[in-house]
């Protein structure tokens, strides 16, 4: 079956049109399933061969009883750039697949492209109503008990450019920087030249007016989606998480693992905690150049972090006047910068040093209860310490938190808002008023690799 994707005005329709006897519909598509999982991404470069070679090959075989677990895929390819060259091989450069993986789907040469794509790179991956459209269409034709959303591209926590309401028409929007946001779409760029991206609060808006409104679980593989800010907006939409909070370097054995799991019958939870122990050896390897970070959250907990969070910001304000070379020293040379190219700094971390380097009594207190809470919300985790360069850096990688000085704070953010509007606009500040740290504090993080010369290999 072909998945024709046709525009009309801004709603994105899906419709089945045939064109090819080979086809996954020969499995039934009215057996309902214990478990269906949509992915949706766009990704391009070496993904798009990673997910052919790591997921696809890997896990149709496996997919032979409909009533166990059903995966239903809506991906773009990508196309080729200055950096790397187009590597897909079940479809061509741009071509929007949308079809169920088991093990009758054709996976070979172009199949996927020529059983089930259209050619049309300009479809925005980014935008919610193709999102919204796509979870309907799976929840029409791929009836399950309970579902899981698994997000694949490239990821990078809130982003001050795209992470607050569009109030301009998308023709005068600038830039997002690559790899910020949920989901950059690579082939809809903006007028600044720049890849567009989808917000987190489009993502929320989108799953929320879907025929799925909530899903047990939410897989980001996509680099820096464990951060309080993001998921200060997003927890409500499933029960679990699934992030990282540094960079994911992976060739999908945390997928796969997930999926071989679901098979044997059990819930997602359950699930998750065997799939982080099967793949954590694999992923080792693929962390190879940096370290890295996998995090189960109970997203139930997630607000119970806010509280503890604004004793830290409030904390932080009352005792900066008088504590100001310390911090500033610390914050400058000692806190750790997962990825030298964003703001973000491990939670826990941040807080254990700010209460190390002042000796504040109460500063201690709330970092104590920090961990406390961060032990109910991280239900399991695997962090990898793989940098040539930063070795000596071994944190217990938690949920990251911007990090910023206020210059930055209160400078641009895009072009119809600042970097505080857009900031303040997140409920992780709402409930826990960060952002008035931010616009205290006069220095910010800068050291990749606080304990040498060099910072982690990026590729």
């Amino acid at each position: 079956m072909l998945a024709a994707i046709l525009l009309c005005g801004t709603t994105v329709l899906l419709t089945s049109c045939s064109k090819n006897d080979s086809s996954s519909d020969d499995m039934p598509s009215n057996v309902e399933a214990e478990y269906g999982i949509i992915l949706y991404g766009n990704a391009g470069g070496q993904m798009d061969n990673i997910i052919e070679k790591g997921f696809y090959d890997k896990v149709a075989p496996l997919l032979t009883d409909p009533s166990k677990v059903r995966i239903g895929v809506c991906y773009k390819y990508g196309k080729d750039n200055e950096r790397i060259t187009f590597n897909g091989n079940y479809a061509s450069g741009g071509d929007v697949v949308l079809f169920e993986l088991n093990s009758k789907t054709p996976l070979s040469y172009k199949s996927l492209g020529d059983n089930y794509g259209v050619q049309w790179s300009d479809m925005a991956m980014y935008d919610e109503a193709t999102l919204t459209n796509v979870i309907d269409h799976f929840k029409q034709n791929m009836p399950a008990k309970k579902y899981i959303f698994l997000i694949y591209g490239h990821g990078g926590g809130w982003d001050e450019l795209n992470d607050y309401v569009r109030e301009m028409p998308e023709s005068n929007a600038s830039a997002s920087a690559s790899l910020r946001g949920v989901l950059y779409d690579e082939w809809t760029e903006s007028s600044g030249g720049g890849s567009d991206a989808l917000s987190m609060y489009e993502l929320r808006r989108a799953v929320e007016k879907s025929q799925i409104p909530h899903f047990e679980g939410i897989f980001f593989h996509n680099c820096l989606m464990g951060n309080m800010e993001s998921l200060g907006d997003m927890y409500p939409i499933a029960d679990y998480t699934i992030s990282c909070m540094h960079s994911l370097a992976s060739n999908c054995e945390s997928m796969v693992s997930l999926v071989k799991e679901l098979l044997k019958g059990t819930d997602f939870k359950t699930s998750a905690i065997n799939a982080f122990e099967d793949f954590k050896d694999a992923a080792n390897v693929s962390h190879e150049d940096c370290n890295g970070d996998f995090n189960l959250l109970d997203n139930k907990e997630i607000p119970n972090l806010f509280p503890i969070c604004k004793q830290l910001s409030s904390r932080l304000q009352t005792i900066y006047p008088d504590n100001k070379t310390v911090i500033n020293n610390a914050t400058e040379n000692d806190i750790y910068v997962p990825h030298p190219d964003f703001f973000f700094v491990d939670l826990q971390y941040y807080a254990d040093k700010m209460a190390e380097v002042t000796g504040d009594t109460e500063l201690k207190t709330i970092a104590t209860n920090l961990k406390k809470q961060m032990d109910k919300t991280i239900l399991k985790s695997i962090n990898f310490y793989n940098s040539p360069y930063a070795k000596g850096i071994k944190p217990k990688f938690t949920l990251s938190v911007v990090a910023v000085d206020n210059a930055t704070y209160n400078g641009e953010g895009g072009p119809t808002h600042s970097f505080k509007t857009a900031y303040e606009y997140c409920n992780f500040h709402k409930q826990t008023k960060w952002g008035d740290w931010l616009n205290m504090v006069e220095k910010k993080p800068t050291k990749n690799n606080p304990a040498g010369e060099k910072s982690e290999r990026r590729d």
